[in-house]
């Protein structure tokens, strides 16, 4: 019995692996770029030196990720190639949560938790970026493992192990300041199970890695003054729950991972999905206490603070540095707490038919929500700005003239697509802007326009602008369509997705 069940925990891994390639690799290959994989790009182009540089300063993060992708593009530098870093990262992702599960679960719930994190939307997403998220999932796993792993041994805790937490929380904090959130929640664990050496033992781990991430801590402080100057929005605590419940209600159970217009049906099933379910696992859960480990109260309270965290972020820094990409540090802390919750409760029941019709039920409810959010991923196979289809329509043009790009950081992605030898403005300022006033209102982009308009050369009678999707969904475009509305005609107008071209003409006056 014991070696059919190892059996089908490995070949479930296998399966979810492969079809998790099998999905991600065509994508990779096929999708285009988007402005913060251009902006990946773009710190990494000139190799590690310049990277090492300048990463803290452009991208304002935690730099590790782009000094290894800096060095990772020296052995192939096109944009699928730079993707399979992340597709390595969540391949490997999909093995550690399996190998977690398997070592303090069972088989199968490691064939679960494999599922659920290889076909996951968010796993899938991560794969194609050109970003840290992947890294940050399998930084995230090796965190749970190696603290599950020392409390489990206590006070004859081996020395090896804790040299690899100590190594993998100075690589995170290096990799993602947000992982910090995890190494908290491994802290809060440490004091569920109970045992005052653990926490102990742990506050002394953790003391190499503060010394190690000093210098790095010193510029975190200057790096936040960046990120948080310029307007902020009022910030509340109802707004600050709100988010927080949204991006771990899109953890549990996706309905679309960036949703744009009115709720769907199938996002509105997903949320009474999850709040009745909710309901009826704390209820089963408070009637079955003894069935409830210590390890699952552990990694409970581990997602519990991550997310408290982020709470704590979003009065810190804003929504806008809380959303779902930042939020994705409790991706694999919620789907451990999850499935070691459902392990420790399915003991607590007596039927193995409802046990199977459980799985069965949830097994389709996550396959059919899994499948629909993948779909609705890249609903016309193009990420947003739909650069490489902008980029073909400019170079169609027999005529060259110069093109500018709003807002500033989007010129990044056209600079990475569209390789003739043409003006593409502005030139700098790149990571430069903040916002003036609230988010799509007349006044945010006051400053960023006109630096823009102040690029613009004065003697061209043709320009191509090309604007994001902002300037059509809010008013933070006005004062730039009144420049233009003053100065241009309009000789030519294209859409794509999330993205506007025009050719203008100037006005003879």
């Amino acid at each position: 019995m014991q070696e059919n069940q190892e059996k089908f925990a490995r070949s479930t891994l296998l399966a979810v692996v492969a079809v998790h390639l099998a999905i991600v690799l065509p994508l990779a290959y096929w999708l285009n770029i988007w402005v913060d994989e251009a902006s990946t790009l773009y710190t990494t182009q000139s190799g590690f030196l310049h990277a090492f540089q300048f990463a803290w300063i452009d991208e304002k993060q935690a730099p590790l990720y782009f000094w290894i992708m800096s060095l990772w593009r020296m052995l192939g530098n096109s944009v699928f190639f730079a993707r399979l870093f992340s597709i390595i990262c969540t391949t490997v992702g999909i093995f550690l949560v399996w190998k977690f599960a398997r070592c303090f679960l069972s088989n199968r719930a490691a064939a679960i938790a494999a599922f659920l994190f290889g076909l996951h939307p968010l796993a899938i997403w991560a794969a194609l970026e050109i970003r840290g998220y992947a890294l940050g999932f399998v930084l995230a796993a090796l965190l749970v493992h190696l603290n599950e792993a020392l409390i489990a041994q206590g006070a004859i805790a081996r020395t090896r192990p804790r040299i690899a937490f100590i190594v993998v929380a100075t690589v995170a904090l290096y990799s993602n300041y947000y992982l910090g959130f995890v190494l908290a929640g491994c802290l809060v664990a440490n004091v569920v199970s109970g045992r005052a050496k653990n926490i102990l033992n742990f506050l002394l781990s953790m003391i190499p890695v503060a010394i190690v991430f000093l210098p790095q801590a010193l510029l975190v402080r200057d790096q936040f003054a960046v990120n948080t100057q310029g307007f902020s929005e009022p910030r509340s605590l109802i707004e600050g729950l709100r988010l927080v419940w949204q991006h771990f209600v899109t953890i549990l159970l996706p309905a679309g991972l960036f949703p744009t217009g009115e709720p769907s049906t199938i996002a509105f099933a997903r949320l009474w999905i999850v709040r009745i379910v909710c309901v009826i696992v704390g209820v089963f859960t408070a009637m079955n206490l003894r069935h409830i480990s210590n390890r699952s109260w552990r990694l409970l309270a581990l997602a519990a603070t991550t997310f408290g965290c982020l709470l704590i972020a979003y009065f810190a820094v804003g929504s806008d540095l809380v959303e779902l990409r930042h939020a994705s540090v409790a991706f694999v802390p919620v789907l451990l707490a999850a499935v070691s919750l459902g392990f420790d409760l399915s003991a607590a029941v007596a039927s193995n038919k409802l046990r199977l019709a459980a799985v069965a039920v949830g097994g389709l409810i996550f396959t059919t929500f899994f499948q629909a959010s993948i779909v609705c991923l890249y609903p016309t196979m193009t990420k947003r700005g739909d650069w490489d289809r902008v980029a073909d329509y400019l170079e169609s043009s027999p005529e060259i003239r110069q093109i500018y790009v709003f807002p500033v950081y989007d010129t990044l992605a056209l600079k990475q697509t569209y390789y003739d030898k043409v003006h593409i403005a502005p030139e700098s300022g790149y990571f430069r802007f903040s916002l003036n006033a609230p988010q799509g209102s007349a006044a945010s982009r006051k400053d960023e326009i006109s630096f823009l308009i102040s690029q613009i050369d004065p003697n061209a009678k043709e320009i191509w602008l090309v604007t994001g999707s902002i300037c059509s969904e809010t008013l933070a475009c006005a004062p730039l369509e009144s420049y233009v509305k003053a100065n241009y005609t309009i000789v030519t107008e294209q859409d794509f997705y999330l993205e506007k071209v025009r050719l203008l003409r100037k006005i003879d006056k």
